[in-house]
């Protein structure tokens, strides 16, 4: 998509997210009605793929035809139903743009929006689920990870601006991030950085979190070894009789 069809589908949506604050719905306008058009023949496309590695070739694709208007509705914040929105929040996160899908989600949360009928979790669990499932088999594999994500996201999911039905999830979700930012911490250690001491008492904390809401979410391993790092790592206090042989 050229720069010029981008800036004017961003506009038209803008436009009608305005009109949709005043009437409540989005229903009827026309930039909505045909950006629903579009997204209904790409669902339309990738229900004829059975590969899932394929679908997400072809999200990674199709989706390019939804961000100006997404980004549109993002500007507006009209804070009303939006399938596209959503739908794209679930893309985002499908095709592991991280960054876009904390952003959408953001404005999903902020309007206590809806996913798609199709999904059962709220929209908090979904996100938080995820991408947390999505770091956690990363680092399993030992592959680096953007820790600010999962830091992104627990902001977002901690934020006392939103409803707290609106952050609600179950325990055993919550404990997925925690145990995600555990393990990225950790991996954060390199043992010739000052930082290390910052990275092992983090882990460490989150970890605890963790095991608090799910004992069973396979942290205590790298709880034993945070906590081992904590006290390698803490600076030295120096003894009454170090202090006496320095004077």
């Amino acid at each position: 998509m050229n720069i010029t069809r981008r800036h004017f589908l961003k506009h038209q949506a803008q436009t009608a997210a305005t009109q949709a604050s005043e009437f409540g719905t989005m229903q009827n306008l026309g930039a909505y009605e045909q950006q629903l058009l579009q997204l209904n023949n790409d669902l339309a496309r990738l229900k004829q793929i059975q590969s899932t590695t394929n679908k997400i070739s072809l999200k990674q694709e199709l989706i390019q035809q939804h961000l100006a208007y997404v980004d549109g509705i993002l500007a507006a914040r009209p804070k009303v139903q939006d399938l596209v929105v959503t739908t794209m929040l679930v893309w985002c996160i499908d095709i592991a743009n991280y960054s876009k899908a904390l952003e959408i989600a953001a404005y999903v949360l902020e309007g206590n929006l809806a996913l798609p009928d199709r999904f059962e979790r709220t929209p908090c669990t979904f996100v938080t689920e995820e991408i947390a499932n999505a770091f956690l088999k990363q680092l399993r594999t030992e592959q680096v990870v953007d820790i600010q994500i999962l830091n992104q996201l627990e902001n977002l999911v901690n934020n006392a601006e939103l409803p707290t039905d609106v952050r609600d999830m179950p325990d055993e979700v919550r404990a997925k991030l925690y145990l995600a930012l555990g393990k990225a911490n950790l991996a954060l250690i390199t043992d010739e950085s000052e930082q290390d001491a910052v990275y092992a008492a983090l882990a460490k904390k989150y970890l605890e979190q963790a095991l608090v809401l799910d004992d069973k979410c396979r942290g205590r391993q790298d709880l034993t070894q945070a906590t081992k790092l904590v006290e390698q790592l803490q600076p030295a206090v120096p003894t009454s009789t170090d202090d006496a042989a320095a004077s």
